[in-house]
């Protein structure tokens, strides 16, 4: 991952699918673009200017609080994800385990088993 100083969001022209961040490919969403950056502190953020003949402007501080927020409950969400799956393949895991210590056997108070193939009919 390139590590850069700005970031563009356009809702108008940008993609969170093929956006690259870039003045020419924006993300479409500012959590796009703090989820792609990682961690803090995050670079500057440009979005859609509200202006007059002005293309881009720095993200306001109320968009940027809720953007954060957003990014710590999806943060969350993927830290919490990431815990369940460890516990399930470590539960597996001991599964596993335990099924390699099942031992099966004949039952002595039962006849002595036989094989039975395809040719032989058995009738009881």
């Amino acid at each position: 991952m390139v590590l850069r100083r700005e970031l563009y969001v356009s809702d108008k022209c940008g993609s969170d699918q093929d956006g690259e961040g870039t003045e020419q490919k924006p993300f479409k969403t500012t959590l796009k673009a703090l989820l792609f950056a990682g961690k803090e502190p995050f670079p500057t953020i440009f979005v859609d200017s509200q202006k007059e003949g002005e293309r881009w402007a720095v993200i306001s501080k109320t968009q940027m609080k809720n953007a954060k927020k957003a990014f710590n409950r999806e943060q969350a969400k993927s830290n919490s994800k990431e815990k369940k799956e460890a516990e399930d393949n470590e539960r597996r895991e001991k599964n596993l385990e335990d099924a390699k210590k099942i031992l099966i056997e004949n039952d002595p108070s039962l006849p002595e088993p036989h094989m039975v193939t395809q040719q032989q009919h058995v009738s009881f």
